[in-house]
């Protein structure tokens, strides 16, 4: 019997304008993964349920509300892409949990950046962060704007990225675009009295990290020979450089290096700081 990995591309919607253009990018992407698009729309009714004084009658109009919600953002993109299948769920729980527990059985979840509070919290900003952090696929946060036209910029900081380096690669002959490859570093002076390192220890760090890079980059090359890679390493900041690199990518790829408690928001400070200010969309990948 065939054994089948999780495909599928799953989004959360809640109806605001940042899940339903997250919802579209989502239904680009199943197309041009030839995959199918699963909604998620999550409605906690736990507090409602709580009071005695409204039975089934409140909870009951809530959900026939969040079905309305769904089957109209489902129609709008049926509409727009017509040869894609598209499917939806009400879940009455926690928004997180809604997603995550849809995330185990797909191949990429796609979120907005921030949503409706209320009942309809489905894509506030904690919750983005928290599914980032915890999710057993890749997860795209769509923010800022989408140049079609440019790289897919790939992080990358040592050689455990060459799987978040393949998901840029496979996005990319996808989508017909380059990979680029960005190695950020931070001189290293041995004596903090000195202003700067002497010419011939900085020469020798930037050839250590160009080795690494090489490492992590040669191997992937082989995998995808269609896809053009260009690597780059450059001194400063991780994150401010990432930001600052994004302003011309169709798509920022970053390593999700250690596995979070299921509890709590813990990504690493760069992974963090890139989901709040990258100006196009921006996909984590567990390694």
């Amino acid at each position: 019997m065939e054994i089948r990995g999780p495909s599928g591309v799953i989004a959360g919607v809640d109806g605001s304008a940042p899940s339903n253009e997250a919802a579209e990018w989502a239904a680009r992407e199943a197309e041009r993964r030839g995959e199918s698009l699963h909604l998620v729309h999550a409605v906690n009714t736990g507090t409602v349920t709580l009071s005695p004084r409204t039975g089934t009658t409140v909870t009951d109009l809530i959900l026939r509300e969040a079905e309305e919600l769904l089957e109209s953002v489902r129609m709008g993109l049926e509409a727009a892409h017509p040869g894609l299948r598209i499917t939806g769920d009400v879940v009455p729980r926690d928004a997180a949990e809604a997603v995550l527990t849809a995330a185990e059985h797909a191949g990429l979840a796609v979120l907005g950046t921030r949503g409706h509070g209320g009942f309809a919290s489905l894509l506030l900003g904690s919750v983005s962060l928290r599914v980032a952090a915890h999710a057993a696929c890749p997860v795209v946060v769509v923010r800022g704007a989408e140049y079609p036209d440019g790289p897919v910029l790939v992080a990358v900081h040592d050689e455990r990225d060459a799987a978040a380096l393949r998901f840029g690669c496979e996005t990319a002959a996808r989508r017909g675009s380059v990979v680029r490859a960005l190695h950020t570093w931070s001189p290293v002076v041995a004596d903090v009295g000195r202003m700067a390192p002497m010419v011939d220890e900085l020469g020798e760090e930037n050839q250590l990290h160009e080795q690494l890079l090489v490492r992590t980059c040669n191997p992937v090359r082989e995998e995808f020979p269609a896809v053009e890679m260009q690597s780059q390493q450059l001194t400063g900041n991780t994150a401010a450089t990432v930001v600052e690199e994004s302003r011309a990518a169709s798509l920022v790829v970053l390593s999700r290096h250690q596995p979070a408690p299921r509890f709590g928001l813990r990504l690493a400070t760069p992974v963090h700081a890139v989901l709040h200010h990258a100006q196009c969309p921006v996909a984590v990948v567990p390694v």
